[in-house]
């Protein structure tokens, strides 16, 4: 611990004096690289961590090839109140299935849907059978470009009713600051979110600096059509298994990534696996991003992830406490 302290009192001199810009890609930030952080030991972790890690006359330098980081997204890094994003472009493929076709109505999920019931969805879990059954019912037959432009059009036109803005927008700016800073020090940033890859994709890029190869989720297997006048992917009722959360999480990142994060951020008890996988590198950080700012986003079981941290020794990060601004003006 005290030679962590050392670190952070170093670390907080250098942000503060003499600090210049500089355009080496390494070093692509302003004097203070996580400016939309506050004070505190959550952002003192990450900079002591990150000095640490890229140090190499430090016995817990982590060489470049295995800097490997991941993130949860729905509530990690994108906002997921008062439904998952994901979850809401499903929501409206079953509203226009039912304009083309109105006895939907009548069978469950779409008939919770038209009856506005959602107290329906509530009952459900994240399971095959539950809320992610949804998502094979809503996008069976599409071909992932239909499924693509839906999606597209969806951030176009729909916007969150509290915020007024569209969801592409609603990511956590500190967060994304969080993401650049790792790849400024040659991390490799995965999402790994319980959301279909194909609706993260559209965003991952633009909205999170995360490249689209580096998208790990809930995968609904496709099958390869050929015809005359070309080839495409159509959407199956059946998922690829294992669906990525809780346990899933953790062996889709070694099937996938192949290497053992040293990094592992989330926001709730879906990422356990996830975060404890990654104490199984050498050097290794875990963090949760605990949701105790219902003025400026939402307030959630806070207690319960305090917990959490307490009995793993996670690092938690508070919104209200360490997070500057939460959107983007």
């Amino acid at each position: 611990m005290k030679a962590v302290r050392i670190i952070a009192i170093f670390l907080t001199a250098a942000i503060g004096f003499g600090c210049l810009p500089s355009t080496d890609r390494k070093a692509n930030f302003t004097c203070d690289p996580l400016s939309e952080w506050n004070e505190g030991p959550s952002k003192v972790s990450i900079l002591a961590f990150i000095k640490t890690a890229t140090d190499e006359s430090s016995p817990e330098f982590i060489p470049i090839e295995k800097r490997v980081a991941v993130f949860d997204m729905d509530g990690t890094i994108l906002l997921e109140k008062p439904n998952p994003v994901n979850f809401d472009v499903v929501i409206q493929i079953l509203i226009e299935q039912m304009k083309t076709n109105p006895e939907l109505a009548q069978k469950q999920p779409y008939k919770a849907i038209h009856e506005q019931d959602w107290s329906y969805f509530d009952m459900l879990g994240y399971t095959e059978d539950g809320l992610y059954g949804i998502l094979l019912d809503a996008t069976l037959g599409y071909t992932e470009s239909q499924y693509r432009d839906f999606i597209l059009k969806y951030f176009k036109t729909v916007r969150d009713k509290r915020f007024n803005k569209p969801y592409d927008q609603m990511v956590f700016v500190p967060m994304v600051q969080l993401i650049q800073y790792l790849e400024d020090n040659e991390f490799d940033v995965y999402i790994v979110s319980g959301s279909d890859p194909e609706f993260t994709r559209t965003i991952s890029e633009k909205a999170m600096h995360v490249p689209v190869q580096n998208v790990i989720g809930t995968t609904i297997l496709t099958k390869w059509i050929e015809t005359d006048t070309g080839s495409y992917f159509v959407r199956l009722h059946e998922f690829v298994k294992p669906i990525n959360d809780e346990g899933g999480k953790a062996v889709n990142i070694l099937n996938k990534v192949g290497r053992v994060p040293a990094i592992a951020i989330g926001n709730s008890p879906g990422d356990y696996a996830m975060l404890q996988y990654s104490k199984n590198a050498p050097f290794n950080l875990q963090m949760i991003v605990n949701h105790d700012d219902s003025l400026r986003e939402y307030y959630y079981d806070t207690k319960k992830m305090k917990k959490l941290c307490q009995e793993n020794g996670w690092h938690e990060i508070s919104m209200q406490d360490d997070f500057k601004v939460v959107f983007k003006e």
